[in-house]
């Protein structure tokens, strides 16, 4: 199930915590590593090349484009070069792509046969951003059809994944997923339910609990009141939780695109890697 793990790199801090989120669990999985860089098209682009003509002082209808789209070339060299060195340091098999078009549906494409894509937080305008997902990031959750690991900065080696569960389609998929991973890497779990009465929440975590059953696994339950990305921030927390499995896309999607969806406000609000299952 986990033979193939994918990696979106670009260069950032970010992407290099999403590289050692990819292996460490290379290393313990016995996967292969895909790395997957996408020279962006937006950046050969009319605008995009004038703005820059006009910052350096140049005729507007000077073409940059031969000249960006080399230095975008370099950069993806150096980039599958640090990639290459460190799969070698990491013992673990590994294989470079490379792609033109829109970021996020290109590594979508490139990583579609894969177990897994890990991304950073934030790319390489975290600067613009700060501690919220990049756009790249957040269309990537929106179109993947694989799960999407959302990655900050220095990692640590996934000990316990904390999967939230309220019942749903999207949870059960999470739920399975983060069984199976649980058991691939023989950590244990724990299960958060959040609902409006203690009494709903706790029946939801005794049927997540019953699906784990068969997988063996130490499992802690949490049912609980509130606001749910909160909640699960809290116990992430106190359990010591360094994943995050939760579905990808809510029930109700014209609500999330007007006000935000569960998942991208535990994506922004976590400290640990967030996997996301569509």
């Amino acid at each position: 199930m986990f033979s193939h793990l994918a990696v979106g790199l670009d260069g950032s801090t970010g992407s290099e915590g999403a590289l050692e989120l990819v292996l460490h669990l290379a290393a313990r999985l016995g996967s292969i590593v895909h790395g997957v860089y996408v020279i962006d098209v937006a950046y050969l682009e009319g605008s995009f090349i004038a703005d820059v003509s006009g910052a350096m002082g140049l005729e507007p209808l000077v073409n940059l484009t031969p000249q960006v789209e080399t230095l975008l070339t370099d950069l993806g060299t150096t980039i599958r070069l640090h990639f290459e060195e460190r799969c070698r340091e990491a013992g673990v098999p590994h294989q470079f792509h490379s792609a033109r078009g829109s970021v996020a549906p290109a590594l979508a494409t490139e990583a579609g046969a894969c177990a897994l894509v890990a991304v950073g937080k934030c790319g390489v305008n975290a600067g613009v951003h700060g501690d919220l997902p990049g756009p790249v990031t957040e269309r990537l959750l929106r179109i993947s059809k694989i799960p999407v690991a959302v990655t900050p900065e220095g990692p640590a080696p996934i000990g316990r994944i904390l999967i939230g569960y309220d019942g749903s389609d999207r949870a059960r998929r999470a739920l399975r997923w983060g069984g199976e991973l649980a058991r691939s890497l023989a950590v244990p779990v724990s299960v958060v339910s959040v609902a409006p009465e203690p009494e709903a929440a706790a029946g939801i975590v005794a049927q997540a609990v019953q699906y784990l059953e068969p997988l063996q696994l130490d499992i802690r339950r949490h049912a609980a009141s509130g606001h749910a990305p909160m909640v699960l921030e809290h116990f992430a927390e106190e359990d010591g939780a360094t994943l995050v499995c939760v579905g990808s896309h809510g029930r109700h999607r014209l609500l999330e695109m007007m006000i935000g969806s569960t998942t991208e406000a535990v994506v922004r609000r976590s400290a640990v890697p967030v996997l996301c299952v569509p």
